[in-house]
């Protein structure tokens, strides 16, 4: 009698159909981690330009203009997927509102005070001169 080696189709089917499964539960799963994550990243961006205003404030009479980052102008980036940090510089030199919307609104850092108009998001992180 001669013995037969390998896998039979129904048995690489099943196999394939669990990996299939598998991979679709963690692609899933974390993608709540990943808005996480962005949503951290956009904090920080935030914060850094926040430093940055406070650093340009000091150095100059008053808070730069959004522009190319050269002369009286401040550059401000994109977030991770493209969209732009509002900034805006309000009434006179001395004060401004700069803020991102979030992902994820079971976030700890997100906040709706000193919003630029701009921001429709309701899950939003915005700050402003102290």
């Amino acid at each position: 009698m001669r013995r037969q080696e390998g896998f039979t189709l129904i048995e690489m089917l099943v196999v394939v159909a669990v990996v299939g499964l598998l991979s679709s539960v963690v692609v899933v799963g974390l993608s709540g981690a990943r808005a996480k994550a962005r949503d951290a990243r956009r904090v920080a961006d935030v914060r850094q330009i926040q430093n940055e205003l406070e650093t340009l404030y000091t150095d100059a009479d008053g808070y730069p203009e959004a522009g190319d980052g050269t002369g009286d102008t401040i550059l401000i980036p994109d977030d991770p997927q493209g969209d732009q940090y509002q900034y805006v510089r309000t009434g006179s030199n001395f004060s401004y509102e700069l803020g991102i919307g979030l992902e994820n609104s079971e976030n700890d850092n997100f906040s709706n005070g000193n919003c630029p108009a701009a921001i429709a998001a309701a899950p939003a992180f915005c700050v402003a001169p102290e």
